[in-house]
């Protein structure tokens, strides 16, 4: 019996979706939004193929230049935002 399936038979709603997500990268914790959150100009920057933009306006200023002191290469950036779309899921709006 699948989760949803259980859910069901129980009568207990679903759990509520998280609203923000942590990751660990290279020992610092970093934290962002759940997908549906995420800025539209993030979104928009993405779609212009400016990957670094859309990741500054998703973790913020603080964080983001706390990312890049860690990150000095592309193949860093690329590790970065795989390990970011493993706690987010590949399903997610």
């Amino acid at each position: 019996m699948s989760r949803s399936q259980r859910r069901e038979a129980t009568n207990r709603p679903a759990a509520p979706a998280r609203s923000e997500h942590a990751v660990m990268w290279r020992g610092k914790r970093f934290t962002l939004p759940s997908a549906s959150e995420f800025p539209l100009a993030a979104i928009e920057a993405e779609e212009e193929g400016k990957v670094l933009l859309s990741l500054r306006l998703i973790l913020g200023e603080e964080q983001y230049t706390t990312w890049r002191g860690l990150a000095t290469t592309a193949a860093d950036a690329e590790h970065f935002s795989q390990t970011i779309m493993r706690e987010l899921g590949r399903g997610n709006p």
